[in-house]
């Protein structure tokens, strides 16, 4: 049974490329604003020391295929994991490979206004209010709320007497 496991491990395309890896290795990578590819030489990193050093490729690149047997990461058992796979794993943040950052922009004006001209109609179609808003007699409870002073400050009369103060002053 281990020696099947084995065999199925080494099968997989990244540990046969790690196996024949040398110092260098050549990545391609593709840029997301062209259609332009490109490669590189890249120089193994010292810090690695001999674990494989693999091409970045996202997992979520990989096909679904019911023979991995963790079908919810994509990788067979004893699969040797890229050094950055947080960033390449499943988990990762998705791959928009498919939506230009044009046509993502405009679909998000669109979901914007169609999102504000339906807050817009619900603010136009409201009915008014079927009451008016509420007076007090006696200047607005002044006595019921602790005095003039305290009315007042309720009230924000305060200010009505500072510009009235201030307008002598001009004089």
């Amino acid at each position: 049974m281990v020696a099947g496991l084995a065999r199925i491990a080494l099968r997989s395309t990244p540990l046969r490329a790690a196996t024949t890896s040398s110092n260098k290795m050549t990545i391609t990578r593709s840029l997301h604003s062209s259609s332009i590819m490109r490669a590189e030489v890249v120089d193994k990193d010292p810090q690695l020391g001999d674990y494989p050093q693999f091409e970045p490729r996202s997992t979520q690149s990989r096909r679904d295929d019911p023979r991995y047997w963790d079908r919810q990461e994509k990788r067979n058992f004893g699969e040797t994991l890229h050094e950055q796979d947080d960033v390449l794993g499943v988990w990762a943040p998705d791959l928009h490979e498919g939506v230009k950052p044009a046509s993502a922009v405009r679909q998000l004006l669109l979901a914007a206004s169609l999102f504000a001209s339906f807050g817009g109609l619900v603010y136009i179609s409201l009915p008014d209010r079927p009451a008016v808003p509420r007076t007090y007699p006696r200047d607005g409870l002044a006595n019921e709320l602790g005095g003039a002073q305290q009315a007042a400050l309720a009230e924000g009369a305060f200010d009505k007497q500072e510009e009235e103060e201030s307008g002598e002053d001009d004089e």
